[in-house]
């Protein structure tokens, strides 16, 4: 038994960000899409990117002990891991997921602010105008995700049953165009705010799916979801951004945008009764404190108990994995 173990988890706690610090910079260095392949020394690496070799080669030291890269006697080399994910171009990249994080840095900072105040920290109620650039950092990362978790929805989901759907806040529409790549008798609207359907139009266009991908543009609190019925309403990372009796408004349009038979399915970082398990999603829950108005991340319970007032029967809860829980229900 070790009887210190207390004090190494407060530790590990403590500097977690130092972690979370070494991975940021690492991606926005390009380190691990620098050394794919053979690998690079440190001298090759602090020459390529014009950073200091002493600094670099303790980097660089940091990164494996993490796990991130392997080092070959004077080569560092990617991991499996690193290599899969952390690579540039590769279908399951997982940097601008990486960048949102460290994006959202500087006002995780304000925590303590937040919980005094109430109110959110991300931004300015003053702030008009999009940032561009964080928005397509934003979109792209709910892509990286998205390209993984859009393959667990298709093996729990029998696609083939559903011949149109509504991708609801459907971003640059990666669960749309992927749901269509598996049943090509799909139909698909992403729906989702104007800033980023202009993203959107870009990535179906790319995917070759112009054709049975299209999109629409709009506040889904306050304009309708259009006169065109669907037998699919996919409804994923939405709620947690708005306040209950607004959730229970969606879901209601969502009701009236179904056919007869029609499913709703819902894809949320699902918290227990008591809202203190999982982790990750009780830690989201303070990420929508400083991040939103209103928003949190919600339990099992309450998301079924506005299906259940919007109409839905049947109402059933699925675990595709990476933390995130589906809830369907049918119009019956």
């Amino acid at each position: 038994m070790n009887k210190h173990r207390d004090i190494e988890y407060l530790n590990e706690i403590s500097y977690g960000y130092w972690k979370a610090q070494v991975l940021f910079v690492a991606v926005e260095m390009g380190i691990f899409t620098l050394i794919k392949g053979v690998g690079k020394s440190d001298k090759v690496v602090a020459r390529k990117i014009g950073t200091d070799h002493r600094a670099t080669e303790m980097f660089l030291n940091a990164l494996v002990s993490l796990g991130l890269l392997r080092k070959v006697k004077e080569v560092y080399k990617n991991t499996a891991m690193s290599s899969r994910y952390l690579v540039k171009d590769r279908p399951l990249y997982q940097g601008d997921r990486i960048r949102h994080f460290h994006n959202m840095w500087d006002y995780w900072t304000r925590l303590g602010v937040a919980i005094k105040t109430g109110k959110p920290t991300a931004f300015d109620d003053a702030e008009k105008e999009v940032d561009e650039q964080r928005l397509r950092v934003f979109i792209k990362a709910m892509h990286n995700i998205g390209t993984i978790q859009a393959e667990e929805v298709c093996r729990k989901l029998h696609l083939k049953k559903y011949s149109s759907l509504l991708d609801l806040a459907g971003g640059q529409g990666t669960y749309a165009v992927r749901f269509v790549e598996k049943n090509p008798e799909m139909r698909a609207v992403v729906f989702d705010l104007p800033d980023v359907i202009k993203i959107a139009k870009e990535h179906i266009k790319k995917s070759g799916m112009g054709g049975k991908v299209t999109t629409k543009a709009g506040d889904c609190l306050k304009v309708s979801f259009g006169k065109e019925l669907y037998d699919f309403v996919f409804v994923s990372n939405l709620l947690h951004i708005y306040e209950p009796d607004e959730n229970r408004k969606i879901l209601k349009k969502c009701w009236d945008s179904l056919m007869e038979n029609g499913i709703v399915v819902i894809q949320e970082f699902v918290l227990n009764r008591a809202k203190t398990q999982p982790i990750f999603g009780t830690l989201f829950s303070l990420n929508m404190l400083m991040g939103t108005h209103k928003g949190s991340s919600y339990s099992e319970v309450e998301m079924k108990e506005w299906l259940r007032d919007a109409g839905f029967k049947n109402i059933k809860r699925f675990n595709p994995g990476l933390e995130s829980g589906l809830i369907i229900g049918y119009k019956l």
